[in-house]
């Protein structure tokens, strides 16, 4: 591994640090966006995706649209939510959406492991 490699694995691990501890699914939210970078999504289209609580993917959106890694469209007066184009972190979230369900977890328990029992 060379030692650009190890610095954005740092980086990386960094960034799922600061967005996988919350409660408010802000790191899986991430990953869904990065699965369909360049596609927008309705609010109620994000919830339901998630399969999580309406109020815990209202409060992620609105945080990560207020730190530019969400970005907000409006057609016929819908918001709809995007990836933004901010970079390392629009990579960084293409990197985390190539996980499957069990690599993620793998990485969360490594980078943090009381996140995961």
């Amino acid at each position: 591994m060379t030692t650009s490699n190890i610095a954005m694995q740092e980086e990386l691990s960094q960034f799922i640090r600061e967005y996988a501890g919350d409660q408010y699914c802000l790191a899986e939210l991430l990953r869904f966006l990065g699965r369909h970078p360049n596609t927008r999504f309705s609010r109620l289209a994000v919830i339901h995706a998630l399969n999580s609580r309406k109020l815990y993917t209202e409060k992620a959106l609105k945080y990560l649209v207020s730190n530019g890694l969400v970005r907000t469209y409006v057609e016929n007066n819908v918001p709809l939510y995007s990836l933004a184009e901010v970079e390392p972190q629009r990579k960084w979230a293409l990197d985390l959406a190539k996980y499957d369900w069990y690599q993620w977890q793998l990485l969360l328990k490594q980078i943090n492991p009381a996140a995961i029992e």
